[in-house]
């Protein structure tokens, strides 16, 4: 049964400030383009051998049932802004890059209004990175906690954004001026009860700069963060396609996830990939390129909209948004989160969306 399978490329990441050592500590972050001024920059170039078993060795796939999709450029970033003021009690957001004056102002008035606003922001970033700077006292003198990352993450790059404990907002996009406008985006909205509750327990442990580990059904970073580590779960995903494959991702450089992209492609499961086309890329990116290329797997550079996502459709059914890049550092190193559900619907509207990326794109 041959199906389709598609993948998109790019990065970016940032090291965090004030905290103990955390597990999985240690350089890390990703690359990105023009189209998100603010998250400049690229991954390490590092490459992890594929140990830890086959890319097809049975590792279970944990899967979300509450959880919608949406994909951007659609609304500037308006229903985000919206969930977070209809906040009734709290807000608790982790952010690689935070740049947005409506999100910023939408902070400060739920913490004029008495609710509990908690803001962990990225700190150091790699050269034309971004800064949190200014986001980080516009808050401060709106009087809203915020804190810098735990340092032992060189980069915090998830973004997630927990409304009242009741549901929690995991996205491939940064709150900046522009990513809502024009980057490819996903913003997942998931009311898990246990979802939440795993990330109320990672926020807790990085606002104060301690340590945890969650058992859930979740896709977080970094390597020890959870019992299975992302990348275990990503080749899981990735290996149990039996019909199609569609992957859009901002960079790939890690040997396990190539390889089984490689493995799914031959074995007849039909594998496109599509890069940006706004990249420089570094060696590591080139050299899973290459090895995509020699084995056929076709590939597309995508310029409009800047793929800034991170997604993984299986068999047009299951889909993972995260924050992760294919990247090593982002799979073990840094603080990520990303979700994967068996919603066929919000599956449908994100494999639509690659496919009509991958008819955009030119061959490289």
């Amino acid at each position: 049964m041959v199906g389709a399978a598609l993948v998109f490329l790019s990065a970016c990441g940032s090291p965090g400030s004030n905290a103990p050592s955390l597990a999985g500590g240690g350089p890390a972050w990703e690359p990105s383009g023009p189209a998100d001024a603010g998250e400049a920059g690229a991954d390490s170039g590092a490459r992890r051998s594929a140990d830890g078993g086959s890319a097809r060795d049975g590792v279970g796939i944990p899967k979300s049932t509450h959880v919608t999709i949406q994909i951007q450029p659609s609304d500037f970033g308006a229903q985000i802004e919206a969930s977070i003021r209809a906040a009734t009690k709290s807000v608790h957001m982790t952010m690689y890059l935070l740049s947005d004056a409506s999100i910023i102002d939408a902070l400060g008035a739920l913490k004029d209004a008495g609710k509990d606003v908690k803001v962990v922001l990225n700190q150091t970033f790699p050269p034309r990175g971004g800064d949190n700077g200014p986001a980080f006292l516009k808050l401060k003198q709106r009087g809203v906690d915020v804190v810098y990352a735990p340092s032992a993450y060189t980069f915090t790059h998830a973004k997630t954004v927990i409304i009242d404990g009741a549901k929690v907002l995991i996205m491939t996009m940064n709150l900046t001026q522009t990513s809502a406008g024009n980057n490819r985006e996903y913003i997942a909205t998931d009311a898990d009860p246990a979802d939440v509750a795993d990330c109320e327990s990672l926020f807790a442990a990085d606002f104060a700069g301690t340590s945890v580990a969650v058992g859930g059904n979740l896709v977080i970073s970094p390597s020890g963060a959870t019992p299975v580590d992302a990348r275990d779960r990503l080749r899981a995903l990735i290996a149990s396609a039996t019909t199609s494959l569609d992957i859009e991702v901002q960079s790939l450089s890690d040997d396990g996830l190539t390889e089984a992209i490689l493995l799914s492609h031959r074995a007849k499961i039909s594998v496109r990939v599509v890069l940006s086309g706004s990249n420089e890329l570094t060696p590591a990116q080139q050299e899973s390129i290459a090895k995509l290329k020699a084995a056929g797997v076709p590939l597309r550079l995508v310029m409009t909209p800047y793929i800034h996502a991170k997604t993984v459709v299986v068999d047009g059914t299951t889909v993972f948004v995260g924050s992760q890049n294919f990247t090593p550092t982002a799979l073990f190193q840094n603080r990520e989160v990303g979700v994967v559900t068996d919603a066929p619907t919000e599956a449908k509207k994100v494999r639509d969306t690659i496919a009509k990326d991958f008819a955009a794109g030119a061959s490289p």
